[in-house]
């Protein structure tokens, strides 16, 4: 008899467990294999494909090294010495995991686990029964369809299937302009391919937690590197031909592509682990129904990650654990927070938001106000050779911060600075007058909270 029986060891179960081992409970995991465990994200998602963009990046300063005095003759590229450094890496996070697990006693069951009652989780096949007071979904998602683009492993790939091909592509034809298909066009650009990127709506990046400038941005450095992006455009119509693929466009023209990648949604995993026998509630998407504490219709059950929304991040996945896991112990200061989570993409930009854009907080009916400051003229990113982009506050009328946006370098990590004193509920007043060391990329973010707390400077002032 468990505490707590996790359903799933990826991001949200690894890290559901440390935490309920940490407060006391007997914790226990299931997962399908040894080779899945880590999840998506870090097995055929974030982690490899961030390797990857890393690489990318370095082609990319390749070029820039001759401004530090650094002349090379040239480079080559080899996917098997990248496909052995990311897999090495992937598979150290895995394992270490695992003996992690092991040396606090985290026992982990290999199957597939199905819910038999409230209290009881069957593992198939070998039909093993494990009992425990509380559950906890954390079953992650899977790669889908779009139309008659099926992936196949060899004409089409979706992003559980991309790590396997042997060479890199001359040209490759991806589907969706989303954070995958900006990531992947990024990466397969600066490895030397012809890159052409479909997006069906008006712009990349079309969520509208993303401001449209950051979209901007994007758009007009993939464009630069040479990426071919058409948007309002998608597929009609494909076939193989000559080992290749010929793919008809919406607007009439016509790709011929070594293969298409599709970068679009997932589809939550919460068929055929018995969640309709017990009573766990979904919505019409397949999404399991959760509190603002991650708890089901059932009072010991709970859901986290990928099973409970459309917005599938890894380290939401995580947060919703532990909020999960303290609503067991009786606590309630944590609670979901969508609204504040971060959101970042890895591409030819790292692109960060949380909290609202410009548009959602008019919607909202705020007094709103924005605030910019460019990285162009920042000594740190000037130094990097690397000052491109922006940190763009969305305020209240009184300076409250209602969004953050930034665009450049190293924008995943600066958000950080922010994001907390958005949950603190402090301002650009509190932000103006922070100490930020000199040189660094952090300046920007005063700099734009200055923008808003003592008004703009101008170059000549009139009399």
């Amino acid at each position: 008899m468990y505490d707590l029986i996790i359903l799933g060891a990826g991001s949200g179960g690894y890290e559901g467990a440390l935490y309920a081992h940490r407060r006391g409970l007997k914790v226990s995991l299931v997962e399908l294999s040894p080779e899945m465990v880590g999840g998506n994200c870090l097995n055929r998602g974030c982690i490899p494909s961030k390797y990857m963009r890393r690489g990318a990046y370095l082609i990319e300063k390749f070029k820039k090294l001759q401004d530090y005095g650094i002349i090379l003759k040239g480079y080559d590229f080899s996917l098997k010495s990248l496909k052995e450094g990311r897999d090495g890496v992937v598979r150290t996070i895995r394992e270490n995991f695992k003996r992690f697990a092991e040396h606090l006693r985290i026992p982990i069951f290999y199957g597939k686990g199905v819910l038999k009652d409230a209290n009881t989780v069957v593992i198939e096949p070998s039909g093993m029964e494990l009992k425990a007071k509380y559950i906890l979904l954390a079953t992650g998602s899977s790669t889908s369809s779009l139309g008659n683009l099926v992936p196949d492993g060899r004409f089409v790939y979706d992003t559980d299937q991309i790590w396997n091909i042997e060479s890199f592509p001359k040209k490759v034809l991806i589907v969706g302009g989303g954070a995958v298909g900006v990531e992947f066009a990024y990466i397969f650009r600066m490895y030397g391919s012809d890159v052409v990127l479909l997006e069906i709506k008006d712009r990349l990046l079309p969520s509208p937690d993303i401001p449209e400038e950051s979209s901007r941005y994007l758009a007009r450095k993939l464009k630069k590197l040479g990426v071919d992006v058409k948007l309002k455009t998608t597929i009609k119509d494909w076939l193989p031909e000559n080992g290749r693929v010929r793919a008809t466009l919406s607007d009439g023209s016509e790709v011929f592509a070594d293969f298409i990648l599709l970068g679009v949604g997932r589809k939550p995993n919460t068929e055929s682990v018995g969640l309709e026998s017990v009573g766990v509630e979904k919505d019409q998407k397949g999404f399991v129904k959760v509190n603002q504490f991650c708890q089901t219709s059932l009072p010991n059950i709970y859901a986290c990650g990928d099973i409970t929304s459309p917005l599938m991040l890894a380290h939401k996945s995580m947060y919703e654990a532990k909020v999960a896991i303290s609503h067991m112990l009786g606590e309630e200061s944590l609670k979901r927070e969508e609204s504040l989570m971060p959101k970042i993409i890895y591409s030819a930009y790292e692109v960060a938001s949380a909290g609202l854009t410009e548009e959602q907080a008019e919607e909202e009916g705020y007094d709103v106000r924005v605030g910019v400051a460019s990285f162009v003229a920042n000594p740190k990113a000037m130094d990097d050779g690397d000052n491109e982009g922006f940190v763009r506050f969305v305020v209240d009328g009184e300076g409250k911060l209602l969004g953050c946006h930034i665009l450049g370098p190293e924008a995943g990590e600066l958000l950080h600075q922010v994001l907390h004193l958005m949950r603190a509920g402090l301002g650009v007043d509190f932000l103006s007058h922070s100490l930020f060391s000199h040189p660094s990329l952090s300046e920007t973010i005063v700099q734009a909270s200055m923008e808003l707390h003592f008004g703009p400077i101008t170059w000549l002032k009139r009399h």
